[in-house]
């Protein structure tokens, strides 16, 4: 199994953001969060993998959403899938992620040990994960906001919801229903910042996720109408970060003001450089410091909490959805999956 500092290292090696905002939770909850992350890197690393052939992402991905969905409990299945990854990854991953998915029979062995509520919740949150990304492997061409919207589930709202489950838990006050509902505009909002930054890398692959939205619109249009549409997702994180109590959930509300915060500063950044390398559009590691220590601060009531973001935000356009409407249209949780355990 794997120990706490073994996936602490792995954390740090593969994300230096959650590294550092993960901790802010502490406990219990913090250590399942760290640990769901790594599961889904763990499939985020395969379904990028340049080199092999959508087939093949699509044929693990599946195995692998099975397992997860069918409680993982079956070492030999899951020997397989990490034998399987090593092997189709060798050549081609970042050794940090390669190292991760080498390790992923100790990861879940690790999920095992939490209550079974919670390795419920990260199954099925990091199952609907990996379905969805081997769903859109199997063809999907983003054309349109819906597209975009779809995508963004699969890799990001999915987590905000499987995230939203495990506040849940650990705190039952927490008005559940309503932070389910904003739990997918979180997503997409986080995910649109990081398709924005990636732009160029993206399209260095011939990748896009950001499809016209109007005829004859300039790269810049194009840009300033995804960061609005990012900062209002934005907008509704922190409306998701104002419900959870400040006294119990301290430590999440502070790890979801930091994200927001450092998204809506990539955002900035983007409105000023829309044409940037993604080393250009990166915030710095001081201005990283900066606001941890604001959000320190402000991140246990609501009024300083929704005054720091607005003050970041500052004149940046903002572009406002219905968080239940885009809820209702994309999510999969619910849903039963469908999987074959040979595909």
């Amino acid at each position: 199994m794997l120990t706490e500092d073994e996936q602490q290292r792995h954390l740090l090696l593969v994300s230096r953001t959650f590294a550092l905002t993960i901790p802010l939770i502490k406990g219990q909850l913090a250590d399942a969060i760290a640990n769901a992350y790594l599961i889904c890197r763990i499939a985020d690393t395969m379904e990028d993998d340049p080199k092999l052939a959508p087939e093949q992402k699509v044929r693990w991905l599946r195995r692998f959403a099975y397992e997860l969905e069918h409680g993982f409990a079956d070492d030999e299945k899951l020997l397989q899938l990490q034998d399987a990854a090593a092997a189709q990854l060798k050549d081609s991953a970042v050794p940090a992620e390669y190292a991760l998915c080498c390790e992923l029979l100790k990861v879940l062995q690790r999920t095992r040990s939490y209550p079974v509520a919670v390795q419920r919740i990260i199954g099925h949150g990091a199952a609907v994960l990996s379905a969805g990304m081997a769903e859109h492997l199997s063809g999907l061409s983003v054309q349109s906001l819906d597209d975009v919207d779809a995508y963004c589930y699969s890799v990001a709202g999915v987590v905000g919801e499987l995230l939203a489950k495990l506040f849940a838990l650990y705190d039952p006050q927490c008005p559940q229903a309503k932070i389910f509902t904003l739990a997918v505009s979180f997503g997409e909002g986080l995910q649109l910042t990081n398709i924005l930054k990636d732009r160029d890398t993206d399209a260095a692959r011939a990748v896009s996720f950001l499809p016209a939205v109007q005829t004859g619109s300039t790269q810049e249009q194009l840009i300033a109408h995804y960061c609005a549409l990012a900062q209002g997702h934005l907008q509704q994180a922190t409306d998701f970060t104002c419900m959870l109590s400040g006294r119990k959930l301290y430590g999440v509300r502070l790890f979801c003001l930091l994200n927001i915060a450092m998204a809506v500063l990539t955002l900035k950044r983007i409105e000023r450089h829309p044409l940037g390398t993604q080393q250009e559009l990166k915030i710095s590691r001081r201005t990283v410091k900066m606001t941890l220590l604001l959000c320190t601060l402000c991140a246990r009531f609501n009024f300083s909490a929704r005054l720091l973001l607005r003050l970041l935000r500052g004149n940046s356009p903002c572009t406002l959805r219905d968080a239940a409407e885009l809820s209702h249209k994309v999510s999969k949780w619910e849903q039963p999956l469908n999987l074959l355990p040979q595909l």
